[in-house]
């Protein structure tokens, strides 16, 4: 890893162990570097204003977070609306809201609070509705004022409220003035969050096959064709997009394998699909979880860098087939519900929610992804 997400795995593994300290040698173990590493890393952090804390012959430590002060319900009525939904989020409780929508009109519902999400355009709180009796979001500068009840939120089935979240990227409000920087800052910064969300999903899911036998059993084969098909399909959906943004000639990232003359005509997707395949198939399944990876740090490091003005616009939607869609926001043709996150997302939920039949006959260690969002 380069050093920057070293820093923060370092930043991450004291978090997640505080108040308690961790030994340097334990976090080298962790981190796969040298314990000199670490100690120039801590050395660095804490000249840059880390709370970091030498505990003699036990290691270093970050100071606990200090609990917020509880809001009142008294208090919930008089001060920002923020404060107020983050509280609720915190102690999982219902809120009051007075509520405009879209049309303009005003509504007052009781939400059970279950979390706030910044999206490119607005910051939402994600619940449960009572009056509509269902998973709902809430753009938080449509909520007047919010009220801090004292009655708990229920247990709610996740699937449902993971829906919520699930929608199309919302857009910005229509009209002739120009939209600043700050609408720019926060689509690369959500856009960047999904990223490292679902490269963590990754990494879980190859974890997860890892300790199998070796030539894997039906969830590393499974895993296997996967992540072939996801790392040339997701290599492409960025590189257009890219493109798109750019007016450039597409750039393929990752470790690209090498096909046939006649993969880069037209052809039926299961044609392509098991050319994919055929081209994998020597490569083991850290190799292809490695391809993929590369491909959406590459993603990741174009976004951070690219100019503010590709985030205010409307782009072509490079579809795998047929024309090009409706133009959409850079946000949206990466890390929206057509996008290359998302179809990586869905193949991975498949694979947790609906396990595959194992293969038979003449393809005993083939699979061939033919279920996808891209032949639709």
């Amino acid at each position: 890893m380069d050093r920057v997400d070293r820093l923060l795995a370092l930043i991450a593994e004291l978090r997640a162990a505080s108040p308690e300290p961790v030994d340097p040698a334990v976090l080298a173990g962790r981190l796969r570097v040298s314990e000199r590493t670490v100690r120039r890393d801590l050395e660095l952090l804490t000249h840059g204003g880390l709370p970091v804390r030498q505990v003699k012959g036990r290691g270093h430590a970050l100071p606990g977070a200090a609990e917020p002060e509880p809001l009142s319900e008294a208090g919930s009525l008089t001060g920002p609306v923020h404060d107020t939904l983050a509280e609720a989020v915190r102690t999982r409780r219902v809120v009051r809201l007075a509520y405009t929508d879209q049309s303009g009109a005003r509504s007052f519902r009781d939400v059970e609070a279950h979390g706030l999400v910044v999206a490119p355009y607005a910051e939402y709180l994600v619940g449960w509705c009572r009056m509509r009796d269902g998973p709902r979001m809430f753009r938080l500068d449509r909520i007047g004022a919010a009220y801090l009840s004292g009655r708990g939120a229920e247990v709610r089935d996740l699937d449902e409220l993971l829906a919520a979240l699930r929608v199309p990227m919302p857009r910005p409000a229509p009209g002739p003035e120009p939209r600043g920087p700050a609408g720019a800052a926060r689509a690369r910064a959500w856009t960047l969050d999904r990223l490292e969300f679902v490269r963590s999903r990754l990494r879980d899911a190859a974890a997860e096959v890892r300790p199998a036998a070796p030539g894997g059993g039906g969830g590393a084969a499974a895993l296997r064709a996967v992540l072939g098909h996801l790392a040339e399909w997701t290599r492409w959906q960025v590189a257009a997009v890219r493109a798109a943004a750019t007016g450039e000639e597409p750039v393929l990232d990752g470790r690209r394998p090498p096909f046939p003359a006649e993969f880069g005509r037209e052809m039926p997707y299961d044609a392509r699909e098991r050319m994919i395949q055929d081209a994998m198939a020597l490569r083991s399944l850290a190799d292809l979880a490695r391809d993929l990876q590369e491909v959406l740090e590459a993603a990741g490091h174009w976004a951070a860098g690219c100019d503010d003005a590709l985030w205010e616009a409307e782009l072509p939607d490079p579809r795998p087939f047929g024309a090009p869609g409706p133009p959409r926001p850079l946000a949206d043709l990466l890390a929206g519900w057509r996008g290359p996150l998302a179809h990586i997302e869905w193949h991975l939920d498949r694979l947790s929610d609906e396990p595959p039949p194992a293969p038979s006959g003449d393809d005993e260690d083939v699979w061939v992804v033919d279920r996808c969002p891209l032949q639709a």
